[in-house]
């Protein structure tokens, strides 16, 4: 850490070797989030999966699909849990 605002008397604590939560909490590991490619076949195999996908689309007066991006967006992921052996 280069550079830090404290503010107050707080600045005078953390010169005093104090532990300041607001300083701690940057210090804490950082979690990535993981994605569905980060799951294996031995994760997914013969694991029922919940996916929720937004599926609501475009339709014209004549109730046709006019935007099917959604839809299409979401094959891949489908494909790739079913390839891995999922329900």
């Amino acid at each position: 850490m280069s550079h830090i605002s404290t503010g107050g008397g707080a600045s005078l604590e953390l010169l005093e070797g104090k532990v300041l939560p607001g300083v701690a909490a940057l210090d804490d590991k950082i979690i990535v989030k993981k994605s569905v490619e980060d799951l294996g076949e031995a994760d997914l195999k013969g694991k029922t999966v919940l996916i929720r996908c937004d599926l609501n689309v475009p339709l014209n007066a004549d109730l046709e699909i006019t935007d099917e991006t959604r839809i299409t967006a979401s094959i891949p992921t489908i494909e790739y849990l079913c390839s891995k052996g999922a329900k």
